[in-house]
């Protein structure tokens, strides 16, 4: 969470705060039953805490506090329940602040990283238990911290996002994000700092050509490998004198810690491989002096094994009769139709969550089509065929969806898309369709021809859909 730059409040930006806290959100405590919220509680507000008060805080802190709040609130990123919830805490939080960081006249000028240490001993301390993972068994402190200095951080923030030592891929013209996998910080404080300048300036060119969530991937395999040389070689602050002899040492090491990971372990490999290629012949002054290919060999990237008929996940029949018997208790029940177009187009996950509700479904003479983007192949406006049935279920989310869309919770007419909380005009992600898919399967006894609990994924409807077509006579070059 750290960063290396210095940030400070601008005036520009305490202005924007108090012009933003002249009206109802100045005051120190927000009594939720105030008509000032009527438009901003939720069906289910619970009432049983009924003050919101922030007067424990300094009075610096106070104000950032209620404008992070009011301001996430006003914007549907977090509900005035949670807010609610959270300041049943507020008064302990103050009591920490004012121990480690009396007087202090921003969230920004803590150090993050000491400030959760402390947290945690200032918790102890005041006998809150602590769980099997070595965790504080509340969550809401850290929560709080989390989100206060992270608010600000990119509140007051004026510089260019390459030059943090955590980017927001959204804030990065022409990164590729893909919409229903919410991964979008790179986060290069894990890197040693002797090396941190010239690993961003790869990773700037490699998010011109790869999705945020292949960068993450790519940072964590030089993040283990640079870690491992720092330990070693403390005194480097570039990779010139980089030798088969450290690499025959470091993939030792790599093996004993990937141990039962192949797929990781092939995938760290391959992207060091490519992370050394590119510097090399982008002459990097910190490249290493031993070319690539002297320091990992052909064979030190074992060969992906053969997948067998039993490795491929599919959907055998008898669980999709199950599935289907009970989808009407899928919950939430907006992610129905998702499964339904999972199960009719054979498309990936991520493709049917980035439909749009104005250009989706398109009849011709020959019948009804789904319509969308092939994002990964790069196949724009592709066009599947799909039964009445299922064009009438696309049908009636248009029109639930259109209904309720506006510019502002819906600007990019996304046919499953989130109306409020922190994914406020994104689709769900493909993890919470997963999940709740897997809920169905206990609670319904979804089970497989071994009587085991059916576990779901959401590719497996994409193998479902290509197995029946192979089995209808399709050639498999067109699956």
């Amino acid at each position: 969470m750290s960063v290396a730059y210095k940030i400070k409040p601008t005036l520009e930006k305490k202005k924007e705060i108090d012009d933003f806290l002249n009206s109802y959100w100045g005051k120190d405590i927000w009594d939720v039953r105030d008509s000032f919220f009527d438009n901003l509680r939720s069906l289910n507000f619970s009432h049983h805490i009924k003050i919101i008060d922030f007067s424990a805080f300094n009075p610096i802190i106070r104000r950032e506090m209620k404008y992070m709040f009011a301001y996430r609130v006003e914007k549907k990123e977090i509900k005035l329940n949670t807010v609610a919830e959270y300041s049943k805490v507020f008064n302990n939080f103050a009591k920490f602040l004012n121990k480690y960081y009396a007087g202090l006249t921003s969230i920004v000028y803590i150090p993050y990283d000491k400030a959760i240490l402390q947290l945690r001993s200032f918790l102890i301390a005041k006998n809150y238990k602590i769980n099997d993972n070595g965790e504080i068994s509340t969550h809401q402190y850290k929560m709080i911290l989390n989100q206060l200095y992270s608010f600000f951080v990119n509140f007051y923030s004026t510089i260019d996002e390459y030059e943090k030592d955590v980017w927001d891929c959204r804030k990065i013209s022409g990164a590729k994000i893909t919409e229903s996998n919410a991964q979008y910080f790179l986060d290069f404080t894990v890197i040693p700092s002797e090396f941190r300048e010239f690993i961003k300036r790869y990773m700037k060119f490699r998010s011109t050509i790869n999705s945020c969530g292949q960068c993450k991937i790519d940072i964590m395999a030089i993040r283990l490998f640079l870690n491992y040389i720092h330990t070693n070689e403390p005194l480097w602050k570039d990779l010139k004198k980089l030798t088969r002899k450290h690499m025959e040492n470091y993939l030792a090491w790599y093996k004993d810690y990937t141990y039962g990971w192949k797929r990781q372990h092939i995938s760290g490999l391959i992207n060091l491989r490519i992370f050394f290629e590119y510097i090399q012949r982008a002459m990097y002054p910190e490249a290493p002096q031993v070319p690539a290919v002297c320091l990992i060999f052909k064979e030190d990237i074992p060969r992906r094994p053969r997948r067998t008929e039993d490795d491929i996940k599919y959907i055998p029949d008898d669980v999709l009769e199950q599935l289907e018997d009970n989808l009407e208790y899928l919950a939430p029940a907006e992610y129905i139709p998702i499964v339904v177009l999972l199960r009719a187009s054979g498309w990936r996950i991520s493709d049917i969550l980035n439909l749009r509700y104005d250009t989706c479904l398109e009849r011709t003479i020959q019948g009804w089509y789904l319509c969308g983007d092939i994002v990964k192949t790069q196949v724009l406006n592709h066009h599947v065929p799909i039964t009445d049935e299922v064009a009438t279920v696309v049908q009636s989310t248009i029109n639930d969806t259109k209904e309720k869309s506006t510019s502002d919770n819906n600007p990019n007419h996304l046919l499953f898309v989130r109306f409020d909380g922190k994914r406020k005009g994104h689709c769900p992600t493909s993890g919470t369709v997963r999940n709740a898919l897997n809920r169905l399967a206990k609670e319904k006894n979804i089970t497989d021809s071994q009587g085991n609990i059916f576990h779901f994924g959401n590719h497996a409807f994409r193998h479902t859909k290509g197995v029946e077509l192979i089995n209808n006579g399709m050639n498999l070059l067109y699956v």
